[in-house]
């Protein structure tokens, strides 16, 4: 293994993650789920042949951009929203994270009827640790519109279930036929129905395969009310897009997260990064850009602390 493959904050800061990636017999698992620990003290029920089971298996963490930008900005008591939560990896950390104050809830949302009966144990499992925490599922895609969309299924899924995408109801259904493993029609909700004024969500995470811009088109009161105070979300094309353009004239502060060694950058939208080729690009728009700032003034990664996470942890509100 050359050097480079275990210099990495998720190996640093976890060295019995890096201690397991070094053996040299890892054993590799034929049973169809298996649990792994997460960083925060809880577990997850994840396919270990699956992407995101072999993720946590080999990093500890998945997608540790998006992890801490959301561990340092969800606030104890916050309503959080997980938008494309898949199995609930995201959705358990919130969880954690807000639930030291009471009236916190995290409202997680997916879509794939299959990936949402593996969410479904996995927050029955959560309820059980974090009493005090409200965790709400929904079998639902979130999108501009009451009604149904189409969710097209990928020959790759049954190695990445996380690839599954709403398709456009402007778009040729036909152009993705060469890729397309089955359709399935799902309910769809917009934000605006769900979270009526004066509802307020603390951070709100998309993560919709490219469908995020409709989920905004269907959460205009909500961000222009300013009633979204943060929201984190993936982003495969370069700076400006629909979705930033969106946000920057609701009044809101894009930035680009970007990492090093040592923890993670705000960096302006524009700025000249290169796209990663495994991973695509997060931003987070908020209408507090100087409370943002402050959280991610301090250098490390805090979500890597190996510690259950309670009340004494909790990021102060004064800040």
């Amino acid at each position: 293994m050359m050097l480079a493959e275990i210099l990495k904050p998720e190996y640093f800061y976890q060295p019995r993650v890096a201690l397991r990636r070094l053996l040299p017999f890892r054993r590799l698992s034929t049973v169809e789920f298996v649990d792994e620990q997460l960083p925060w003290g809880m577990s997850i029920r994840v396919r270990p042949l699956e992407e995101h089971g072999r993720i946590l298996s080999t990093l500890g963490v998945i997608d540790l951009i998006v992890t801490e930008t959301l561990w340092r900005l969800a606030e104890p008591g916050d309503m959080a929203v997980d938008v494309g939560a898949n199995i609930g990896y995201m959705t358990a950390l919130l969880a954690a994270r807000i639930g030291s104050v009471s009236g916190a809830s995290v409202q997680a949302f997916e879509a794939h009827p299959e990936i949402f009966q593996e969410l479904k144990y996995n927050a029955e499992e959560w309820r059980k640790q974090l009493r005090h925490t409200k965790i709400d599922i929904h079998h639902m895609a979130i999108s501009d519109h009451r009604g149904t969309v189409t969710l097209t299924i990928p020959d790759s899924f049954s190695t990445n279930r996380g690839l599954a995408y709403v398709v456009d109801a402007n778009d040729d259904v036909a152009q993705h036929e060469s890729n397309r493993l089955h359709n399935v029609m799902v309910k769809a909700v917009p934000l605006d129905e769900l979270f009526p004024a004066p509802k307020q969500i603390g951070v709100l995470k998309l993560d919709v395969e490219g469908h995020e811009f409709h989920v905004l088109q269907g959460a205009v009161n909500l961000v222009q009310e300013q009633r979204v105070r943060d929201c984190v979300f993936e982003e495969r094309r370069h700076y400006p897009t629909n979705v930033t353009n969106f946000f920057e004239k609701m009044g809101y502060k894009v930035f680009r997260l970007q990492r090093h060694f040592f923890g993670l950058l705000l960096l302006a939208p524009d700025s000249n990064v290169a796209l990663s080729k495994w991973l695509p690009t997060s931003f987070l728009a908020t209408q507090q850009p100087d409370r943002a700032i402050n959280r991610f003034k301090e250098r490390g990664w805090q979500v890597l602390k190996r510690k259950q996470i309670n009340a004494s942890d909790a990021v102060s509100t004064s800040s």
